[in-house]
């Protein structure tokens, strides 16, 4: 079982490592970027424990919301505010397996 209160917690407040913790080693994560011309693919964990760290250091604040969780999938939107007061608002998918994220796919707006 996904346990989203956990990972909600781990994404709000940055937590690389716990973050991390939610992905499975063949993970793969999609991003639909602003203003790209393909998207940013991530795949496996040491991967995504690099952009983590990334994310982790940024400017940003993280808040979950509209989420919608099944067995095998969730969404949500992911509003990150920037310190200058910009955001980027992404609408996220996550395939589930065994209560880990095998794929992550999102579509990112930016203001």
């Amino acid at each position: 079982m996904f346990d989203f209160a956990a990972f909600r917690a781990a994404v709000e407040g940055r937590d690389a490592e716990r973050w991390l913790r939610f992905f499975a080693d063949d993970a793969e994560w999609v991003e639909y970027r602003h203003k790209a011309s393909s998207p940013r693919v991530t795949r496996g964990r040491d991967d995504i424990a690099r952009y983590l760290d990334y994310v982790r250091r940024t400017d940003a604040e993280l808040a979950i919301s509209n989420e919608v969780i099944g067995d095998d999938r969730a969404a949500f939107t992911l509003t990150a505010t920037r310190a200058d007061g910009r955001l980027i608002v992404e609408d996220t998918i996550l395939d589930l397996r065994d209560g880990l994220i095998v794929r992550q796919h999102e579509v990112e707006a930016w203001d």
